[in-house]
This record gives C-alpha cells, structure tokens and sequence, in this order.
C-alpha cells in the first residue's frame, strides 16, 4: 500500500529540524501541506455524505444498498489517493515499523477490555444480572442448541467455547483489514500532517475530532444501526465513543508509527468493543443507551490519561513520516 509523504524539513545530518522536547508544541512555522488536509478533508467527507445520502433515501438500515456501508472504511484511503494525484506528493511504500510484543498486545486487548470493564457492570446493574440469550443455558440433553441463524447446531461446552473464539478470531481479522483502508486516511496520512499546527497531543485530539464528525452521517442515515436507539440519539451518542478510542488509537500510533498495529486496534474495537453483548439478549436491557455512554466514557477517560500522561517523544521527522 502506498501512501503520500507529507512535506518535512531535516538538518545537514539528517535529523529533524524539531527536537524530541518540542514534538509536543505547535511549530511557530507555517505547516507544510496544509492545502492537502483541506483537501482531503472535503473528499473525505463528500464521501461521508454522498453514501449517507444512497443509504438513508433507500430505506435507511433496512435498505436493499445497506451493504455499500462496508465501502465506508474503504472512503479515506480512496481520498488519500485522489489527493495523492491532484497534488503530485510523493508516496511512501512504507506501512509499519518495527513494534514491541506490548503494543501488539495493547491493540488487541485494551480498548475490548477498557469497554467490558465498564458495561458489564453496568449491564448487571441495570438488569439485576447479565441478560445472557437463552440458548446460552445447557438444555435437558446436556446440550447447548445454537440458533439456525449462527448455523452451530447442538454444542457441547468445549464446542461452544471454540465456535465463539473461532468466530471472534475470524471476525476481528476481516474488520482489521477493512480497518486498514481507513487508518491510512487518518492516523497513517492525517494525523502527522496536523501535528506540526497543533503538536503531538493536540494533533491526535484534533484527528479523533474530525474522524468523530465524519462518522455522523452514517448514523444518521441508518449506516451506522444502534437496535432500539433513535438515528438522532445515535448521531448525538456514537461520536463521543469514536471520539475516545481515536485518542486511543492516535496514541498508539505516535508510539509506534505502524498502520498494521493501529488497524489491528480499530479491527479488535469494532469487533470485540462488544463481545459479549453480542451474547446477550439486548431488548431486555432497559438502558442500551446508557450503555455505549458507560462504554465511550470508560475510553474516555483511558485515552485522556494516555496522552495526558505517556505521550511518546520522537523526533518530528519519525513522526511525520507518512
């Protein structure tokens, strides 16, 4: 995968013009590339908009075209290469660097786990237990009878423990990489071009903003479907959640540059955010808003104290590399 390099400036020794101490603070220069963004940003959101508009005017959620919403993560890598080509900006072939065991670990497991920790509690509080589906108790023959929809058939436990891990592997594999498409667009392309206006931690809070906002249409035009909530309730709910995993996933990217991690990140949240809810019986739940609000409040408050905290110090030139 190819994406544009944006503008940087480097000393004779080929280091970066802005030291390590000062990633963090606004560059009193005039950022390079501030055109592109623009650009970018106006493509990127027409796209938003145009299959917003297909999807919502056929039905919305319950549209024949309700199927084009998976070309969504697709929409911000096809607007990096326009811009790409209007502009003539050269293209890097680079799409990670090398990471630690840790950070693998990180995008797999922390934002599911931030969510679980905090919705569980909820769900239990809420209910007064946690409103597993019914299939999910053993019947008088010792079995467990999955559903025809999920197509298991009768389940011993072991079974049972190997179709959903199975199911979650697989489910997170494609989403990461349909994930993919869209992290080059925002944290592989975007993300370093802001951080020379508004520094490291301003850059990942203005990217998650922006990427938040784009998200909007889609909730409200059926898109993005919350069972039982409002379009408007949704469009007013989801980007605070979308809004708190991007400070997440923008600082994951600043500490390890490598589009493979971020989208495995984004590929785990979308995938298992709700694992376990996927298991549950959601219309006895009386509160579904307040849920994904316990849940995007819990990344919240783990993104802010992130970048609040451990924000990486590299050099501009690291940083700005894509």
């Amino acid at each position: 995968m190819s994406i544009p390099d944006p503008p940087r400036t480097t000393l004779g020794n080929g280091e970066s013009a802005r030291s390590s101490e000062s990633l963090d603070r606004p560059s009193r220069e005039s950022p390079a590339g501030l055109e592109s963004v623009v650009l970018y940003l106006l493509i990127a959101y027409s796209f938003s908009i145009l299959l917003s508009l297909i999807v919502g005017l056929t039905g919305g959620y319950r549209s024949k075209l309700i199927g084009l919403g998976y070309l969504s993560m697709f929409l911000p890598a096809i607007a990096v290469l326009i811009v790409s080509t209007i502009t003539g900006e050269r293209v890097s072939d680079r799409i990670s660097r090398g990471s630690s065991f840790t950070y693998w670990l990180f995008a797999l497991f922390f934002m599911p786990l931030v969510m679980h920790a905090a919705m569980l509690p909820w769900a239990l509080h809420l209910e007064g237990e946690i409103p597993w589906q019914s299939w999910l108790s053993r019947a008088a023959d010792g079995f467990y009878h999955a559903p025809d929809s999920r197509g298991w058939g009768m389940l011993t436990t072991p079974g049972l423990a190997a179709h959903v891990a199975i199911n979650a592997i697989v489910g997170a594999a494609i989403v990461s990489v349909m994930a993919f498409f869209e992290e080059i667009g925002w944290r592989a392309w975007l993300l370093p071009r802001v951080v020379p206006r508004f520094g490291a931690r301003g850059a990942v809070i203005a990217t998650s903003v922006i990427w938040a906002l784009w998200h909007v249409p889609y909730a409200l035009s059926g898109v993005q479907h919350l069972e039982g909530i409002s379009r408007v309730k949704a469009a007013a709910v989801l980007p605070i959640g979308i809004f708190a995993s991007g400070l997440i996933i923008g600082w994951l990217w600043l500490k390890t540059e490598s589009l493979i991690v971020v989208s495995l990140a984004h590929g785990c949240l979308n995938s298992w955010g709700q694992l376990a809810f996927k298991y549950m019986d959601l219309h006895r739940t009386s509160d579904g808003l307040s849920l994904i609000l316990v849940g995007s409040t819990a990344l919240l408050v783990a993104g802010s104290l992130l970048l609040a905290f451990n924000v990486v110090r590299r050099t501009a030139l690291t940083v700005s590399n894509f």
